[in-house]
């Protein structure tokens, strides 16, 4: 029997920035992988490496979003790095205190409180994502 995902992608996540849209679609794998594999009962050290990918890509994404925003002059860019390293302090202290306690539930919580809040935000950021006039490296297949 399939387990269900933690989060499953709905059409509404879509931001209409490919780059974002992409990442948001690897970040939720990343969450639904972690959870399945706490659904396997794997330990939370056993979990750690994907917790690590997390935090990572979750990082990654949110220096790809400032990197548009900063491009496309997004007046609340000094906030949303401000927020973003507090979202990476946040979730060290969450996983730190999952390791302490042997317990990762919490960090499902945080998963999804995140989630939430990172979807609000871009009520704000996804206008300025899509007016981006930043170009992006593209490769040519016949070239390379």
């Amino acid at each position: 029997m399939n387990k269900p995902f933690f989060i499953n992608w709905q059409d509404e996540f879509i931001q209409g920035e490919a780059l974002i849209d992409e990442q948001h679609r690897a970040v939720l794998a990343t969450i639904n992988s972690f959870h399945y594999f706490l659904q396997q009962g794997q330990g939370v050290e056993a979990l750690m490496p994907t917790v690590n990918i997390l935090v990572r890509y979750i990082g990654f994404h949110m220096k790809t979003e400032e990197g548009l925003l900063r491009a496309a002059e997004y007046p609340g860019l000094a906030d949303y790095i401000v927020d973003s390293d507090n979202v990476t302090d946040e979730f060290m202290a969450i996983c730190q205190l999952a390791i302490d306690n042997q317990n990762p539930d919490g960090l499902l919580v945080f998963i999804r409180e995140w989630w939430q809040s990172h979807l609000e935000l871009h009520h704000k950021t996804t206008p300025y994502l899509m007016n981006c006039a930043g170009q992006y490296c593209r490769v040519d297949a016949h070239t390379a």
